[in-house]
């Protein structure tokens, strides 16, 4: 009988040894879920995966569950895909790894969608009323501006101004634009014939929201385009002239636009333009450099305007341009600054 009592103490102490084993081995803390996307959208699908360095996940049953409800179960069960709420919302995924019916770990993860939008411009030249977005050439700059719209469960939205924003490019943290609250950054523009990829991650000041997006922008090369400057309407911005135009006067007066270069206008003090006409440099009005008259009496009115534009100190900044332009009159109806061009 004391024989007996003795085993029984000796196998109640192995059982005792072997949970206290696994407590101090902390098996339910190597037990990690990891999201991809890592931020997610809202109703985006989201894969959780089961991940540890010590435990055998292929050798035990993991249990998953979604808002506490059963969601899946099985054998080396080491994925799930859920679908993201919306805005505001938060989805709980939790797994149970169990061998021989016995739990040996679980984790957790909260899914919270978020959303952001990232809007920039460069700040080169573009004339009044263009509608596009000003493209970064060499020299430039961006300005750049992330929106979060981090909701809370109570379904208001944190403030920009409690939100840590973190800019990149290519990857590398731009210090000096990053903090809390700076939502806003300007910075260089890709160089000549380069791309730079532009993310912001943004995280509220708990770690409970957070999200990121980026942007992949191109550099542009400056694009000279060639306007009829009438005398009554001025700068006729919606008729760019093609390579060959004919239009109706005897004596014409044109201005060139530097499409995203870097200038705060056309008459830049930085700016260098270099006319010529029927292969002769013009000397045109250091006022308006990007401005020429051609007058076509006792001439065919056949004329070849060929045009180059550099920079005073960005020699990365170069443009050229070429248009054959015939002043017939009679062509068209003079004075019409809204009829078509041949």
């Amino acid at each position: 009988m004391r024989n007996r009592l003795a085993a029984v103490s000796v196998f109640l102490t192995l059982i005792f040894l072997a949970g206290s084993a696994y407590a101090q081995l902390g098996f339910a803390e190597n037990l990690t879920l990891s999201v991809t996307p890592q931020y997610a959208a809202p109703g985006e699908t989201v894969r959780v995966s089961a991940e540890s360095l010590l435990l055998d996940l292929e050798a035990g049953n993991l249990t998953w569950y979604v808002n506490g409800v059963q969601r899946a179960s099985g054998p080396g069960l080491l994925q799930i895909d859920v679908t993201a709420g919306s805005n505001g919302s938060e989805t709980q995924v939790r797994v149970v790894f169990m061998q021989e019916g016995i739990e040996v770990a679980s984790s957790e993860v909260f899914i919270r969608p978020t959303e952001l939008d990232l809007i920039w411009e460069s700040d080169s030249y573009t004339p009044p009323f263009f509608h596009g977005r000003a493209l970064p050439s060499a020299g430039t700059n961006l300005h750049m501006e992330v929106r979060p719209r981090f909701k809370r469960a109570d379904g208001s939205f944190v403030s920009p101004r409690d939100i840590i924003f973190t800019w990149r490019r290519n990857g590398y943290v731009i210090a000096s634009a990053s903090g809390r609250g700076k939502s806003q950054a300007t910075i260089s523009s890709p160089p000549l014939f380069g791309t730079d990829v532009i993310s912001v991650e943004a995280r509220t000041l708990d770690g409970l929201l957070s999200g990121e997006t980026s942007v992949r922008i191109p550099s542009t090369e400056p694009i000279l385009a060639l306007y009829e400057n009438h005398p009554i309407f001025g700068i006729l911005y919606h008729r760019a002239l093609g390579a060959q135009s004919t239009l109706p006067e005897v004596e014409t007066s044109f201005a060139a636009v530097p499409y995203f270069a870097e200038a705060s206008a056309p008459n830049d003090v930085g700016l260098i333009w270099e006319w010529h006409v029927d292969g002769n440099a013009i000397t045109n009005d250091p006022a308006q450099p990007n401005e020429i008259t051609i007058n076509a009496e006792g001439s065919t009115g056949l004329a070849r305007i060929e045009l180059e534009l550099l920079h005073a100190t960005n020699l990365f900044l170069s443009a050229s341009g070429s248009w054959g332009i015939t002043l017939l009159p009679g062509a068209g109806t003079p004075g019409n600054p809204f009829g078509a061009t041949q």
